[in-house]
């Protein structure tokens, strides 16, 4: 008897992402008073929120009722879409006005309305391995076709040749991630402006808008003096996607946006169809976190917090003789594992009290994704059950 349930839907709610999965697995664990637990699986932030986030909540709770708690408008409050305007425009230039901005619940929120948004069944969605693994159902969830094309092999930069080869009559938008989630690297600025005019180039050439869609919800934890390029500022037709989830370490508060700047063909067209799109998948920032934003928009990440952290994992696992990507922005790191089945290697990791997520879902094989926003004694305390995995292999098999 056909029970009416959609078989896409069910597909990814009975499959969670293995990211998910670690991640209750080692609630469970803890939950169960199990100890010498290390969970590396998920990117929540194991840092304070900044002082302001507190303290603008208490000033919002001063409002009126019928204030705080009524609706807003589906875009979100004009003077919080102003002031982040205000900071982008400041930082990196350009016209941006609030007129530009969408607010959203979380980068998740923006990426899958603007997807929504701007593709039609059949097309196509180029994304660069490895990548963040929800693209895959953002894209599907509208019927499109995912398409992964490999970056550079060790620097795992884009590849604008091989990015050109996959582009289609079909190709609709290709989504970049820097830093990037889960390697940390930070793409280049010229290969952005290569990749660009190549854009720009394809696009003339099929007669039809190919969006970049630059997924950015770490762009503020950049380490060692270096930026973040700006990906608006490389190609006319970029739509930007923001979370505070990290750089305000208030990730389950869902606060994001959409940023449409005013070089995009068409800019009230897609404007007013990410918000049709907002309707359909109700991703709207809560009101009270959007006057947390509001007051919170300049606070600075956490640096000094995340550099001490990726030197205690980074150095301590290369001191065992691991193989991992220096991280140059973002939260994780992405390790090299002892073994090439990338599945068996997380399951004997396990064993040790080691919660990692595979590089499978991520696209590409081989690797294991470390997520270290966790506490300093994770880092520190976890080190010996990496070196009792590295001898149980006896180092690298392949």
């Amino acid at each position: 008897m056909a029970d009416g349930i959609d078989a896409l839907c069910y597909e990814f709610g009975a499959g969670k992402s293995a990211i998910r999965e670690q991640f209750e697995r080692a609630t469970k664990l803890k939950e169960s008073g199990a100890e010498n637990i290390y969970d590396f699986s998920i990117g929540n932030p194991y840092v304070d929120a900044p002082p302001e986030v507190n303290e603008s909540i208490v000033h919002a709770l001063e409002l009126p009722s019928v204030d705080l708690h009524g609706y807003t408008a589906n875009r979100g409050l004009t003077y919080v879409r102003e002031a982040i305007a205000t900071d982008l425009r400041q930082r990196f230039g350009g016209n941006y006005s609030a007129d530009d901005l969408v607010l959203t619940a979380g980068a998740s929120g923006a990426l899958t309305s603007t997807i929504c948004a701007l593709t039609s069944p059949g097309e196509e969605v180029i994304v660069l391995t490895p990548y963040y693994p929800e693209y895959r159902m953002f894209i599907q969830a509208w019927h499109c076709k995912c398409i992964p094309v490999a970056t550079q092999p060790t620097t795992f930069q884009p590849d604008v040749d091989a990015i050109e080869r996959a582009i289609t009559p079909c190709t609709r938008m290709v989504i970049v991630n820097s830093p990037n989630n889960p390697t940390g690297a930070i793409y280049d600025e010229q290969i952005l402006r290569d990749l660009g005019a190549m854009l720009r180039r394809k696009s003339a050439e099929l007669d039809k808008t190919i969006y970049l869609l630059s997924d950015e919800p770490y762009r503020e934890i950049v380490y060692d003096g270096r930026s973040n390029p700006w990906v608006a500022g490389t190609y006319s037709d970029t739509i930007v996607c923001y979370s505070y989830s990290k750089s305000l370490s208030i990730a389950g508060e869902r606060a994001g946006y959409v940023l449409v700047p005013r070089s995009v063909i068409n800019h009230d067209r897609v404007i007013d169809a990410i918000l049709g799109a907002q309707r359909v998948v109700n991703t709207i920032m809560p009101s009270i976190i959007q006057r947390v934003v509001g007051e919170c928009v300049g606070a600075p990440a956490p640096m000094d917090a995340y550099t001490r952290k990726r030197g205690l994992i980074y150095e301590g696992l290369a001191r065992i003789g691991y193989e991992v990507v220096h991280p140059d922005g973002a939260f994780y790191l992405w390790m090299r594992a002892l073994e090439p089945d990338e599945d068996a290697f997380s399951d004997r990791a396990f064993e040790h009290g080691l919660l990692l997520v595979a590089s499978n879902d991520f696209g590409i094989g081989g690797y294991e994704r470390l997520s270290y926003c966790v506490a300093d004694e994770t880092l520190a305390g976890c080190l010996p059950a990496f070196q009792e995995l590295w001898d149980d292999y006896g180092g690298y098999t392949w």
